[in-house]
C-alpha cells in the first residue's frame, strides 16, 4: 500500500511538471518562439530558469512523498488525504507557473529592451541566425479596424512574412540576388528608412526641360542631387535586390542613381512608353562632387528627334530608394528635349551650324505680336502697307513724291496720317511747278 501511494504521488508531481514545461514551435526554416497571447515570447534563459524552478518544486513533492510512506503508522485514508494534499501543492505549483508565463506577457517591452542588448553583445551572432528575434517581430493589423470605405485590408503575419517566398516555389524563384526577367520572389527586408529630412531629390542642369541640342554630338550630362550617399553600386548581375536599405551616419540613403533616355513621338506625345525601350542608360556609380552634383557623358550624342530623360534613385543593391511617408514629391526628375542638326548645345551655347528651331520659332512669334500690335493700334491702313512693302518702302515713295514733310509725318503719327501728308505734299507741290512754268513761260 505505501508503494502504490509513492508511485502515485511521484506520477503526479511528473505530470505537472511537465504541463508546465516551455516548447518552441518551429516555423520552416526558421525557429520563432511561441508567443501565446504575449506581445513578445520570453526569452531562452527566462525559459530554462522557468524550468529549472518547477523541476525543483517536482523534487521537493517526490521527497515529501517519501517522507509519509516512512511514518509507517498512516493507515490508507491518511494516504489519500496525503495524496489530496499533494496533489494541491502540485496545482499551486502550476498556478505559480502560469502566474510566470503572464508576468513574461506583460514583459513585452522588456523583451525589446533585451533584444536590443543581445544586438549590442553579439551582432553576428543575430545575423546568422535562422530564428527571428522576439523583438524584430512587427504586430500591426490589416488597417481595417475599423474599415474605412475604398480601401482593402492588408495581411498580416506573425513571422514577418518569413516564409512568404515558400509559398511560390518551385513556380516563382527565388530572386536570389539575379535580374530574373520572367519574375521572382524577394525574402530580403525593406530595411531602413530615412526622416522626411533626409528623401533624396534630383534636378537636371543640362539639358533643361524643352532644350535643343545638336544632333549627333557628345554632349554631357549634369545632374544636381540632395539628401543621399551617391557612390555606393554593388555588382548588378550577382547582388541584384540582395541588401536591405541601409543609411549613412548622416541618416541618409547610401547608394546611387541611374539616367535612362528613351526616344518619343514629340515633346507633346500622349503615348505610353513602353519601359523596355530606351536608347541610354547609365548607372551612376561615382559620388556627387561639392556642389551635389553628378555628370555623365554621351558619347557621339543622340539621332534627331524628341526625347525624355530621367533618373532612377536607388540603394546600394540598385532597390529603389524607400522613404517614410506615401505623400512626398518625387525623388526623381524627367526633362523633355530635342535634337537637331546644328541644334542649340546643351547650357544654351549655340552649336555650329545653324540657328536654334527654338529660336525661329522665338522669331516667328516676335512677329506675329508686332502685327496684332499694329493692328491694335488702329492703323489699318497703315498695318497694310507695312505687311506689303514695309514702313522703309512707304518712306521712300513718299520722298520720292515730293512729300518730304508728309514722310517726316508719317515717321511721328502713323501711316495713315503719313498717307495724308503725303497727299497734301503732293498737291503743293504740283502748284508750284505750274506756278514755275507760267514764271518762265513770260
Amino acid at each position: 500500500m505505501h508503494s502504490s501511494t509513492i508511485s502515485f504521488l511521484f506520477t503526479l508531481a511528473l505530470t505537472v511538471s511537465a504541463a508546465a514545461t516551455p516548447v518552441f514551435q518551429r516555423d520552416g526554416d526558421l525557429n520563432v518562439r511561441s508567443q501565446g497571447n504575449a506581445a513578445r515570447a520570453p526569452t531562452l534563459n527566462e525559459m530554462k530558469a522557468r524550468a529549472a524552478g518547477q523541476s525543483k518544486g517536482a523534487k521537493g513533492a517526490k521527497g515529501g512523498a517519501k517522507a509519509a510512506a516512512a511514518k509507517g503508522g498512516a493507515k490508507a485514508a491518511a494516504a489519500k488525504g496525503g495524496a489530496k494534499a499533494a496533489a494541491a501543492k502540485g496545482a499551486k505549483g502550476k498556478g505559480a507557473a502560469a502566474a510566470g508565463t503572464a508576468g513574461a506577457a506583460g514583459a513585452a517591452g522588456a523583451a525589446g529592451a533585451a533584444g536590443a542588448a543581445a544586438v549590442a553583445a553579439d551582432p553576428k551572432a543575430l545575423q546568422s541566425s535562422t530564428t527571428i528575434d522576439p523583438s524584430c517581430i512587427q504586430n500591426t493589423d490589416n488597417g481595417q479596424n475599423p474599415p474605412v470605405e475604398g480601401q482593402s485590408a492588408a495581411d498580416t503575419s506573425k513571422n514577418n512574412f518569413a516564409n512568404l517566398c515558400a509559398l511560390t516555389l518551385p513556380k516563382v524563384p527565388l530572386t536570389n540576388g539575379l535580374q530574373i526577367t520572367t519574375g521572382s520572389c524577394n525574402p530580403i527586408p525593406i530595411g531602413m528608412i530615412p526622416s522626411v529630412d533626409n528623401m533624396p531629390s534630383h534636378k537636371f542642369q543640362s539639358p533643361k526641360n524643352l532644350d535643343t541640342i545638336a544632333s549627333g554630338q557628345t554632349f554631357t550630362i549634369t545632374l544636381a542631387t540632395k539628401g543621399i550617399q551617391l557612390g555606393t553600386f554593388t555588382n548588378a548581375q550577382k547582388t541584384y535586390f540582395g541588401n536591405p536599405q541601409k543609411l549613412n551616419a548622416q541618416g541618409q540613403i547610401i547608394g546611387h542613381t541611374h539616367i535612362v533616355m528613351e526616344a518619343i513621338d514629340s515633346l507633346t506625345t500622349t503615348k505610353v512608353t513602353n519601359p523596355q525601350n530606351f536608347i541610354f542608360f547609365k548607372g551612376v556609380n561615382d559620388p556627387a562632387d561639392a556642389q551635389g552634383n553628378v555628370n555623365v557623358d554621351v558619347t557621339g550624342g543622340v539621332a534627331p528627334g524628341a526625347y525624355r530623360m530621367c533618373t532612377i534613385v536607388s540603394s546600394q543593391t540598385h532597390q529603389p530608394a524607400i522613404v517614410p511617408v506615401a505623400q512626398h514629391g518625387s525623388l526623381d526628375d524627367c526633362v523633355y528635349f530635342t535634337a537637331a542638326p546644328g541644334g542649340k548645345a546643351a547650357g544654351g551655347a549655340p552649336a555650329a551650324g545653324g540657328a536654334a528651331a527654338g529660336d525661329a520659332a522665338a522669331a516667328a512669334a516676335a512677329a506675329k505680336a508686332a502685327a496684332a500690335a499694329a493692328k491694335g493700334a488702329g492703323a489699318a491702313k497703315g498695318a497694310a502697307a507695312a505687311k506689303g512693302a514695309g514702313a522703309a518702302k512707304a518712306a521712300a515713295a513718299a520722298k520720292k513724291a515730293g512729300a518730304a514733310k508728309g514722310a517726316a509725318a508719317a515717321k511721328g503719327a502713323g501711316a495713315a496720317k503719313g498717307a495724308a501728308a503725303a497727299k497734301a505734299g503732293a498737291a503743293k507741290a504740283a502748284g508750284n511747278a505750274k506756278g514755275k512754268g507760267k514764271a518762265g513761260k513770260a
